[in-house]
């Protein structure tokens, strides 16, 4: 990923890492599903089998969730690091010092392994290896993804040549962030009751279907010890796999 660094391990500089706990997690929701979703529609162990794939679909999506969260979180630690390294250019640090000096305060803000302490580092090390820093802030933009990232980093290549006012530019980046994470917070209280109905629409069916299971046993019995049953319940799963993508699209919103 970063294998411009000199001798680096390029797996150290990942700067928005999956931790062990959350890819267990994921892991255990995935096969969770596989086997909610046999019961209601299957009930038989060797439906497990195909049925792997729609965990696997399940853990792709809820891993872009995370990284979509893990994303918004590094938009708010790169607003604080732009802020406190502006402040430090008025102080009379030039600007690369004044992105290294603010390790400590970041590190007792979000913690060391947050994605703010690994940029610094990167920063650290790039500097080490003679990397100019408008060459590492692009790779950072273009790995995370972040918008205001990645145009901080044609500004500050910019303001380097032309030895613009960097504080300023700085300041004028968090403002933009500020403004648009209090956007999306508007959007997100709109949006609250939409997410809710969305939740109870996603689990209703299966809330039907236990209690016909409950007050009718046997109610469902051919649906899933025939051929034609298991052809409808397959449809009825595809059915509802695409509803439930789809309401999650919906509910997906990005400034």
């Amino acid at each position: 990923m970063w294998t411009n660094l000199k001798g680096q391990d390029s797996s150290h500089y990942e700067l928005l890492p999956v931790t062990v706990r959350e890819k267990r997690w994921l892991i255990m929701k995935s096969f969770f599903i596989v086997l909610f979703l046999d019961y209601f529609f299957y009930q038989s162990i060797w439906a497990i089998i195909p049925l792997s794939g729609v965990g696997y679909w399940y853990y792709q999506l809820e891993k872009r969730i995370l990284f979509q969260k893990k994303k918004e979180q590094a938009r708010e630690q790169f607003k604080e690091l732009m802020l406190l390294a502006a402040t430090g250019q008025k102080a009379g640090y030039s600007a690369e010092n004044a992105f290294l000096s603010s390790y400590q305060d970041m590190r007792a803000l979000f913690g060391r392994d947050s994605t703010v302490c690994r940029i610094i580092n990167l920063l650290k090390s790039g500097r080490e290896n003679n990397i100019a820093f408008s060459k590492l802030w692009q790779k950072i933009g273009s790995e995370l993804q972040i918008t205001e990232i990645i145009e901080f980093a044609q500004v500050y290549e910019i303001s380097q040549k032309s030895s613009g006012n960097l504080a300023s530019v700085m300041e004028k980046t968090a403002d933009i962030i500020i403004h648009k994470i209090e956007t999306e917070k508007e959007i997100a209280v709109l949006l609250s009751a939409r997410r809710l109905e969305q939740k109870i629409m996603n689990v209703m069916p299966f809330l039907i279907l236990l209690y016909i299971s409950i007050t009718s046993p046997g109610y469902f019995r051919g649906m899933y010890h025939s051929l034609s049953g298991i052809l409808v319940m397959s449809v009825c799963l595809s059915v509802y796999l695409g509803a439930y993508a789809l309401s999650v699209h919906m509910i997906s919103v990005e400034i």
